[in-house]
């Protein structure tokens, strides 16, 4: 029987794969040591008198936890004198894109006169969960890190600083590679390319997933469609419009990433990056 030429890229041995994977876990590694240094600290609440003892961990699993803990005298070995805000999510939650660094002109209880960074979830889904005293709060789609003035000299760098850190250990937490089975990648493409997308130049993006294998992709002047095909093992990308019908034919390429080059132009590329990101027409699309 003779194989497809196209599936005889599935084939060749996927060298190299754990390298790059590696190389991201030290990345990552390197990123939480540093955020953990730099985000645990004591502030003081001019407006209640109190004091707010900031920390901040993940575990092995990548999941973060930031405490904030309310006292009126931070060195007190008393749980009854304190209260404990306790906030957890997956890494992978957050996305790397919308952490936004606003200025903060007077103290306003937990956030005080200085830089206030906040970290939206994907898609503003409510996956953070909130703990008062270990009692279950309200599940909420960001979270708020208050950075006083006294805590530098130029505590803008510091925000940025940390605004930085948290994307790079985010996006080497969620990066994804190919594996050796063609039924897995096209699963992770379709996980990845379905949702509401933009990128730095505020372009947009809305795709639907219609069948298992057919996704659509919303576009002012044509129709446009995603499709893979299990007969040929290939991908197409279909437009409609007034000028017609064009479609473009992908296949999947070996190597460590998970990377569909156009059959007739090898510069045409889509390349998945993140669980929620991948590059198209050169462009990085994230998902809100």
């Amino acid at each position: 029987m003779r194989v497809p030429a196209c599936f005889l890229i599935f084939l060749i041995p996927f060298l190299g794969f754990s390298q790059p994977k590696a190389e991201d876990e030290v990345v990552f590694k390197s990123a939480v040591d540093w955020l953990n240094r730099k985000l645990n600290y004591i502030y003081h609440d001019g407006a209640a008198e109190k004091w707010w003892v900031n920390k901040f961990y993940v575990n092995e699993n990548k999941y973060v936890t930031i405490k904030n803990t309310l006292t009126a005298n931070p060195r007190s070995v008393s749980i009854k004198e304190k209260t404990f805000h306790s906030r957890t999510f997956q890494i992978q939650d957050i996305n790397p894109y919308q952490i936004t660094i606003t200025d903060i002109g007077r103290n306003q209880g937990r956030i005080v006169k200085g830089k206030l960074l906040e970290l939206k979830t994907v898609d503003l889904k409510k996956s953070i969960h909130h703990t008062i005293n270990d009692r279950t709060g309200t599940d909420v789609s960001f979270v708020q890190i208050s950075f006083p003035t006294f805590m530098t000299d130029s505590i803008a760098d510091y925000a940025e600083s940390v605004q930085a850190k948290l994307k790079e250990a985010i996006i080497a937490a969620t990066r994804v590679y190919a594996s050796g089975s063609l039924e897995e990648n096209k699963k992770k493409i379709f996980e990845i390319m379905e949702g509401s997308f933009t990128n730095e130049a505020g372009d947009e993006m809305q795709t639907t997933r219609k069948f298992e294998n057919v996704i659509s992709l919303s576009n002012n002047d044509s129709e446009n469609y995603f499709v893979y095909t299990p007969s040929d093992q290939l991908f197409y990308l279909t437009s409609i419009s007034n000028e017609g019908v064009v479609s473009k034919k992908y296949q999947l390429v070996s190597g460590d990433k998970i990377v569909l080059q156009n059959v007739e132009d090898g510069e045409d590329i889509i390349s998945m990056e993140t669980v929620n990101s991948f590059t198209f027409s050169g462009k990085l699309y994230y998902k809100k």
